[in-house]
């Protein structure tokens, strides 16, 4: 098994935080796994992207070229990347924000209300964590929902109120790639 990701949008929507717990996560399904961020620039605002692979055998290079799975949440993230997009990835776009659809000939291909999604859950912030959730349900052999949620867990201990936004935020992503 291996996956390449690509997880891209606006500065500030938590592309670096998801990249970092899907990483987290793979390691403790005691897979191997890359996380590749890129920063410069495009802190808050720019387009902000990172990649994340994984892989039952050492991975060579953490570069993805045509990811198999990405999460894209807006539409300048959307323009910078559908050439790299190819038939062989699912692809998960935040319909909130991207309204301009380009002939893709992605295997998949997810329209969500990411954004919406997570203001019903309590906190916008967490449309990354819905279209973690969405991601899991459409490619069940990436990573476990159970070792996600323990990550979170983790990573929001000291603050139950977050905790629990980002578990339903988990688990509404789930439900509606479920229902697409």
């Amino acid at each position: 098994m291996k996956v390449d990701i690509l997880l891209s949008g606006a500065g500030g929507q938590g592309l670096m935080s998801l990249g970092k717990v899907i990483a987290a996560a793979a390691i403790l399904e005691n897979k191997f796994t890359t996380y590749f961020p890129s920063y410069g620039p495009e802190v808050r605002g720019g387009t902000a992207y990172c990649y994340v692979k994984i892989s039952d055998k050492p991975i060579a290079s953490p570069l993805v070229e045509t990811p198999d799975a990405a999460i894209i949440l807006n539409q300048q993230s959307l323009e910078k990347f559908k050439n790299r997009l190819d038939k062989n990835c699912t692809l998960i776009l935040n319909s909130d924000l991207i309204q301009d659809k380009p002939n893709l000939s992605a295997k998949k291909i997810i329209y969500l209300p990411l954004s919406k999604v997570a203001l019903k859950c309590g906190d916008i912030r967490c449309a990354n964590v819905v279209a973690l959730g969405a991601l899991i349900q459409l490619n069940p052999d990436i990573l476990k929902q159970e070792t996600i949620t323990g990550i979170l867990k983790k990573i929001f201990s000291a603050n139950s109120s977050m905790l629990n936004i980002n578990i339903k935020a988990l688990s509404r992503g789930h439900e509606a790639a479920k229902n697409h």
